[in-house]
């Protein structure tokens, strides 16, 4: 099984919102020899407005955004056949589990892909920089962990990279190659070093190796982001079949066992809940007892823990009451208004919508629209697939489906309510605040850039002008 390595540059951090502008691939055999580049750029989608702070980071100008080879759509469909001609592989990433692997989901789910196409590639999903967690965490020695000017352990990419000889200026940190070879490079290191706690994780890159530990009926340790804690596990969630609640052996369960559902519920929802969730397909930071505890903070002894933990499991109540508070654990959030946000709250997407969806992709732009009104059924897809159509392909669409299109444009970048995307007006507020802040002619004279196609944008869009690259229209 060979190791596919991956990394997304993108308009934003906004998952749901956002879209990625580059991706990188680095398939290489289980050595770590390469079996191949893969580099992809595309256009700004003209519906979204990126980020001015990762602008000025990353030195991207507006030219640069929409002057790619690629449309998104493009890319994205790229993005899908590579995920599955590189079966089976393991896909890899550093903070990929939290942001890229989300991108991409959302970014698929909008143009009518696979959403999970990424977790499918048969031989799991792993995070570098849970990897790097965990050996800083059990072996501390292995590899050098640097400072930021506070003093603070961090572990960004270019920073850990060049703290051990590995190769990543601070220039190139920004572009999707060059984090993708770094962050085969860092892999390659720390299974060198730590190649038991590497091993443990590259086992948890499927959902059996953290359930095989679940599984068992002694106390685990549980690794965050600074500390290891010792935990027992409790149950299944009600709400996630991925996500196992457990108990943080620190706290006297003494506690909390006798509180019903509600007050079980505001514990959880604290900052100080003594529940954990443990997510499967995650690759949880999880050991058994005789690998991590000891790297247990403020360690106990040992019965201490197993007493506590008996405790829970005898406790005639407290499971029940604990699933009936995990039952509502979400129920305080508001669903979506707008379906870019309901990936998870819609339903997946059903058997016959994918066969849809993939026929959809492969007719011509002109008979798009028209198919996806008769054969797609989710209503969040078909409102996509007119998106997608309005968005690169504007001529194929009747003149009433263009006006509402041009209409939801303007409504969606001019709109000064408070949106989850970023618009014009906020966009142009952040140039204005961090031109009252720089004083380097260099970041000015971008700022002014930015600014000006800014400008332009909403003037086009207060005219009523048109571009070739369109947004999307209204759901």
């Amino acid at each position: 099984m060979s190791f596919l390595f991956y990394d997304l540059e993108t308009s934003g951090l906004k998952m749901c919102w956002d879209v990625p502008l580059q991706a990188a691939f680095l398939q290489t055999e289980p050595d770590l020899s390469l079996i191949r580049e893969i580099t992809l750029r595309c256009r700004l989608p003209h519906h979204i407005i990126p980020a001015i702070d990762a602008l000025m980071v990353t030195g991207v100008s507006p030219r640069m955004l929409q002057e790619q080879p690629l449309d998104h759509i493009e890319m994205m469909a790229q993005i899908a056949r590579i995920l599955t001609d590189c079966r089976p592989a393991m896909l890899l990433g550093f903070n990929t589990l939290k942001f890229d692997d989300e991108v991409l989901r959302h970014s698929f789910f909008q143009t009518l892909l696979p959403p999970y196409c990424g977790a499918m590639t048969g031989g799991g999903r792993a995070d570098v920089l849970n990897m790097l967690r965990a050996v800083a965490l059990l072996e501390p020695g292995a590899v050098v962990i640097p400072t930021d000017p506070l003093g603070k352990p961090t572990m960004r990419l270019g920073d850990v990279c060049r703290a051990n000889g590995i190769a990543l200026s601070q220039e190139d940190a920004h572009d999707a190659l060059a984090d993708v070879r770094a962050t085969r490079d860092l892999f390659g290191l720390l299974r060198e070093r730590a190649p038991t706690t590497i091993a443990t994780m590259l086992g948890h890159a499927k959902k059996s190796g953290p359930l095989q530990l679940l599984d068992g009926a002694e106390p685990l340790v549980l690794g965050g982001t600074s500390r290891c804690v010792p935990i027992t596990q409790l149950v299944v969630s009600p709400t996630n079949q991925n996500a196992w609640a457990c108990a943080d052996l620190n706290r006297d369960p003494a506690d909390y066992l006798d509180l019903k559902a509600p007050e079980l519920l505001a514990l959880i929802r604290s900052r100080s809940s003594p529940i954990r969730q443990v997510r499967v397909n995650a690759q949880p930071l999880l050991f058994n007892w005789e690998q991590g505890a000891h790297a247990i903070a403020d360690r106990q002894p040992d019965d201490v823990y197993r007493e506590r933990m008996g405790r829970i499991w005898r406790h005639p109540t407290f499971t029940r009451q604990l699933v009936l508070a995990l039952q509502d654990q979400y129920s305080d959030r508001a669903p979506s208004p707008w379906p870019e946000g309901t990936l998870y709250e819609g339903g997946f997407i059903s058997n016959a919508d994918v066969a849809a969806c993939a026929r959809w992709h492969e007719l011509p732009w002109s008979d798009r629209a028209g198919y996806a009104a008769r054969h797609i059924s989710d209503p969040r897809l078909k409102s996509f697939a007119i998106r997608q159509v309005f968005l690169c392909a504007p001529e194929a669409l009747s003149q009433e489906a263009w006006q509402r299109g041009q209409a939801w444009l303007g409504e969606r970048l001019l709109t000064e309510e408070d949106v989850p995307w970023t618009t014009l007006h906020a966009a142009l507020a952040r140039c204005d605040e961090l031109a009252g802040t720089t004083t380097s002619p260099e970041a000015l004279a971008q700022l002014t850039q930015i600014r000006t196609w800014l400008g332009q944008r909403r003037e086009a869009l207060t005219t009523g002008a048109s571009t070739s690259s369109t947004a999307a229209v209204p759901a």
